[in-house]
């Protein structure tokens, strides 16, 4: 699903991404760990172009996405991402949120498929009859797109338990209820991947179950996930594939219990002797 090679990325003089090559197969699980710094978020904002790849290239479905001529915004929605700080939109409610992406990709394919309509009855006064192209089919209307809308945002809110907030703010919500609604909007887009950045690192203690419980649910339904984390437990729990990023290069990967019970390189031996 995700093919990366010889990826590279610097900031002015630093070197922060070095010819990293990685694989994520449809239905994998892949946890990247390392030291901050070590240039795990930076590649995990990098499969989704939030970071322009100083070199190398990203195949998602089979197209180069670091191509600047390849339109991002037209994989971008097929990526679900989960940010460590939530990234709410705070002037609008819990449900909004959930439906402000979903509602606008609707209407703009909408307003696409009429226009391309227009133009190929347009086209077809001037052929003959064995020669005119076919309509695209449109089968929503505008209100239906915003009824499927909100029917999947209030599905979504009553599976995480959170149904009763729906019209509350963003800024009334705790930690762990903030990163449950920015986890159900990514899936109200119905990616085809999910991108995870460190998403529990701004929760306090107790709210990091609630938010991981939800993860490990997402990942037994079989989504495809690349997760940034510092959570050693869920990473073996939940991982099909552990990568090690250090000095912006993967030293080591492996599946979990090999990973974490035969690691390799001294530096892995080292970093998991501090952590674990």
């Amino acid at each position: 699903m995700i093919e990366v090679v010889n990826l590279e990325k610097s900031f002015g003089d630093k070197k922060v991404l070095d010819g990293i090559n990685l694989s994520v197969k449809e239905g994998e699980r892949v946890v990247i760990i390392g030291t901050s710094g070590s240039g795990k978020s930076t590649l995990l904002r990098c499969l989704n172009c939030l970071e322009d790849p100083t070199g190398g290239a990203i195949y998602f479905g089979g197209e180069n996405i670091a191509d600047f001529k390849v339109d991002i915004n037209k994989h971008r929605r097929h990526i679900g991402m989960v940010f460590q700080q939530f990234n709410l939109f705070n002037n609008k409610t819990v449900k909004k949120n959930i439906t402000l992406v979903p509602i606008v990709c609707g209407l703009e394919n909408y307003r696409k498929s009429k226009r391309k309509n227009f133009f190929i009855t347009l086209s077809n006064v001037f052929k003959s009859k064995a020669k005119k192209q076919s309509l695209i089919p449109i089968t929503e209307t505008p209100a239906e797109i915003k009824r499927k809308a909100d029917e999947k945002a209030d599905e979504l809110l009553k599976r995480i338990g959170l149904f009763d907030k729906k019209d509350d703010y963003p800024s009334t919500l705790s930690g762990g209820q903030k990163q449950r609604i920015a986890i159900v909007r990514a899936l109200a887009m119905n990616p085809k991947v999910m991108l995870f950045d460190e998403p529990t690192s701004a929760l306090d203690p107790e709210m990091v179950g609630e938010v991981l419980s939800l993860i490990k649910e997402v990942a037994n339904e079989g989504m495809t996930m690349v997760i940034v984390t510092h959570e050693m437990g869920f990473a073996r729990e939940v991982a099909t594939k552990v990568l090690f990023v250090d000095e912006g290069k993967i030293v080591e990967s492996a599946p979990p219990e090999e990973f974490f019970t035969n690691p390799k390189s001294e530096r892995l031996k080292e970093f998991l002797s501090k952590v674990l």
